[in-house]
């Protein structure tokens, strides 16, 4: 039994964050890479067996519900979207040498609530397929407080400002033809 237990851990291993407010399962195989949060406003940093690493980066900010647009992008770089929480999020792709090697970055823009983060992975570009997988699993497990609202909570704001709007219309309304009567009576 006691062999198991550690098995499971590694299994449940978890990134958690309570500054950023953010919550995900660590992909299988993946351990601290300390030598990541040496990169600027990485906070956490996970590497792999066949080079994949993955971070959270803060970005400082929270993000607006417009998406980006690929031609305010740098040449070479892709931009998709992946799901996180019934949204579609950026995911901006850019393949490059290092070391003399192909590598691909993706990068996941999150609009956490109170500061969006950026999931980021790198890694060789053999591995690039699996990587998006990988990201996008991450980011399905990925829980935390958005800044965005869904379509209903924005239909829900619009019915209440809507709502409002018609009720003081109809307040108005009253309080005009209460104002006519007094002034018809007075001048009979």
């Amino acid at each position: 039994m006691t062999g198991i237990l550690p098995v499971v851990a590694l299994l449940l291993q978890v990134a958690s964050n309570a500054e950023l407010g953010y919550r995900f399962p660590l992909p299988q195989g993946f351990e601290v890479f300390a030598a990541g949060r040496s990169q600027p406003d990485v906070v956490d940093c996970w590497t792999d067996n066949v080079g994949l690493v993955l971070c959270v980066q803060r970005m400082h900010g929270v993000l607006g519900q417009q998406h980006l647009r690929a031609a305010d992008l740098p040449h070479g770089t892709r931009l998709s979207t992946l799901k996180w929480k019934g949204f579609d999020v950026d995911v901006i792709r850019t393949d490059t040498v290092e070391s003399g090697s192909a590598i691909v970055v993706y990068a996941a823009q999150v609009p956490l609530r109170p500061e969006a983060i950026q999931l980021v992975l790198a890694g060789p570009s053999a591995q690039a397929s699996g990587g998006e997988a990988l990201l996008a699993t991450a980011l399905a497990g990925l829980e935390g407080q958005t800044n965005w609202f869904s379509s209903s909570e924005r239909a829900g704001r619009l019915g209440t400002i809507v709502g409002w709007v018609v009720g003081i219309a109809i307040g108005v309304l009253i309080v005009r033809l209460v104002l006519t009567r007094r002034r018809a009576r007075a001048n009979t």
